[in-house]
């Protein structure tokens, strides 16, 4: 069975986000364990379309491989995956995906893309995209990007995948109901399945209050500890308070799913260290108090530390890795 993964997206030009980083390892280890072959559909042209450097495909790709030496740091196992890029699979078969762009233009309304369009978040979205963040105007953005949903249900659909993983964000979503219609009204027989991932909550608790792009509201797999520590001691961490507890979804979805346990250090006066077995057992002593928000982001930071420290030694130790590295400061 083919799984497609579609990795560096409109995201390209941005600092990777555990999201796109360990998430995305955690979910590609899954489906090649199943036994299925996994293709990582690289979307430099998706970033070309939303104007990240200049369009520069160069630069785009460069920050490709840099996303490719990400995922090998964190762990990605290289047997039965394959990576590939949008560009070159639009340039070799162009006369097939045009035709079938179009044809997904066809039909569908000009509301429909702009719906599938008009849900970009302004707190995180590219300043050389939209001008300025103060003044966003869904009325204002380029009008490559109402070509973006066509473009994306078709690269999806063209690769012929039975699974496709996509993080489960509103744009997405309306994406996947696009290309779900699109296969229903032409009839088609091979649908493919998508199989979307959570997508991680905002720390702040109010970004609207804060300034846009402020780096506080996710952890990045560059983030060293001083940045991990602090980022995560001002984060939203209501006390006794599970939903919609950002703290608790990172537990839930990259602890969890990489260690298999969550563990909280204490001081043995203090009753000494425990350790959760599943977020049920978490969520009963968060809520009823007797685990406390400070002991929850202290034993967080330290288990996305032992995770964030793979992708460290691994540009610490590899050439090529490390030039990316640096490239991509030099940018930023």
């Amino acid at each position: 069975m083919l799984v497609g993964a579609l990795g560096v997206a409109s995201a390209v030009g941005a600092w990777s986000s555990d999201e796109q980083g360990i998430m995305m390892v955690i979910n590609v280890r899954k489906m090649v364990k199943a036994g299925c072959i996994v293709k990582i559909l690289i979307a430099d042209w998706f970033a070309c379309i939303q104007n990240k450097f200049d369009g520069d495909l160069t630069k785009i790709r460069s920050i490709g491989f840099y996303m490719i030496e990400i995922w090998k740091g964190v762990g990605l196992e290289l047997n039965g995956v394959e990576f590939i890029w949008l560009s070159d699979e639009i340039n070799s078969h162009s006369d097939e995906y045009w035709a079938l762009v179009m044809d997904i233009s066809r039909n569908n309304t000009l509301r429909t893309m702009i719906r599938c369009c008009g849900n970009e978040d302004p707190y995180i979205l590219n300043e050389d995209l939209i001008g300025s963040l103060d003044s966003y105007d869904p009325k204002d953005m380029p009008a490559s990007m109402l070509f973006t949903p066509c473009v994306h249900c078709a690269c999806i659909l063209f690769q012929k995948a039975d699974i496709w993983l996509l993080s489960m964000d509103h744009e997405d979503d309306l994406h996947d109901k696009l290309i779900r219609q699109y296969c229903k009204g032409m009839e088609l027989e091979n649908r493919p399945i998508i199989l979307p991932h959570n997508k991680l909550p905002n720390l702040i608790e109010h970004p609207e209050f804060t300034k846009n792009g402020d780096p506080a509201w996710a952890i990045f797999m560059e983030d060293r500890e001083v940045n991990l520590s602090d980022k995560l001691s001002k984060a939203f961490c209501p006390a006794k308070v599970a939903e919609g507890n950002p703290c608790l979804e990172y537990i839930k979805y990259i602890v969890f799913p990489w260690f298999g346990y969550f563990e909280v250090l204490g001081k043995e006066e203090n009753g000494g260290s425990r350790t959760f077995q599943n977020m049920e057992e978490l969520i009963t002593d968060y809520e009823s108090g007797a685990l406390h928000a400070a002991e929850v982001k202290l034993a967080l930071t330290e288990a996305l530390s032992k995770i964030l420290k793979l992708v460290r030694d691994h540009f610490a130790k590899n050439c090529e890795a490390k030039n990316l590295e640096e490239a991509m400061l030099v940018r930023h």
